[in-house]
């Protein structure tokens, strides 16, 4: 599968930051009839913290923005996340938007995967058996995805933890396969596309020819900025080399960036 970065991988250049580009950029907003805007959640609309459940919902400001974003009659708005999509609508909250949950899978028309679901239970029982003993190593179970965080860990206990993860995935060869996070790894079914996969079929949904914009901070994103070569590619962080035109520094910059992205097309 495409969208499986494999840990340790080069990427092949550095992006320039959005704004020094602006102006190119801003020509390519305003002559664009459609625009589809991809944006991921975590390290994009919100910073990170130490578990996925101490994310607080968007605040007011950021759900108002895109709100209006998504009710504008030039831009279909999605955030994409290796979040559940149950997950997604608890933090998002704003009316308008198109969720979709596990890479792309959740919020678009996809089997169930029901023989996958079972598979990964017995993944997840293996996983929690053999690293029980590493305290700061910890599995979220996900139904039809596991991942196993690996923040604040000591650099032995990574290792170690690495070798049991790719121990046990190989017994599901090629049923599982693995993506590298920020500090995790997740173990999903390979009928899971991912980001890459996810994008290129809704654009391929369209009869009109839409500007696709995708943000994101995460090596997850990184078969998504792939996928849109003639898009506008936003990686943020700017900590790596990355298949991203741009890059922006924070989701704060993020927000600055939707604004000014309102003020061209209005």
């Amino acid at each position: 599968m495409e969208d499986a970065r494999q840990i340790g991988q080069k990427r092949p250049r550095r992006a320039v930051h959005l704004f020094k580009s602006w102006p190119q950029v801003a020509r390519r907003l305003r002559a664009a009839s459609r625009i589809a805007l991809f944006l991921d959640f975590d390290g994009t609309l919100t910073p990170i913290r130490r578990r996925p459940e101490d994310v607080p919902p968007l605040d007011l400001a950021a759900r108002g923005l895109l709100h209006r974003l998504a009710n504008h009659h030039r831009l279909e708005v999605f955030v994409i996340s290796g979040r559940r999509l149950v997950d997604l609508r608890s933090r998002v909250r704003a009316p308008g938007v198109h969720l979709l949950g596990l890479y792309g899978w959740e919020g678009r028309d996809t089997p169930p995967l029901r023989e996958e679901r079972k598979v990964l239970q017995r993944v997840k029982r293996l996983l929690r058996d053999r690293l029980s003993e590493m305290p700061r190593i910890w599995i979220e179970d996900k139904k039809l995805a596991i991942a196993i965080h690996y923040r604040g860990a000591l650099p032995a206990e990574i290792q170690a933890a690495r070798r049991v993860v790719r121990e046990v995935l190989e017994r599901y060869q090629p049923r599982l396969r693995l993506i590298q996070e920020k500090k995790a790894w997740q173990v999903l079914p390979c009928a899971i596309g991912g980001k890459g996969s996810a994008v290129r079929k809704l654009l391929g949904k369209w009869r009109k020819q839409r500007l696709a914009i995708f943000a994101g901070d995460d090596l997850a994103d990184e078969s998504a900025f792939a996928a849109l070569p003639h898009g506008i590619t936003v990686q943020v962080g700017n900590t790596r080399r990355t298949e991203a035109l741009f890059y922006l520094h924070d989701p704060g910059e993020v927000l600055t960036f939707l604004r000014r992205l309102e003020a061209e097309i209005t």
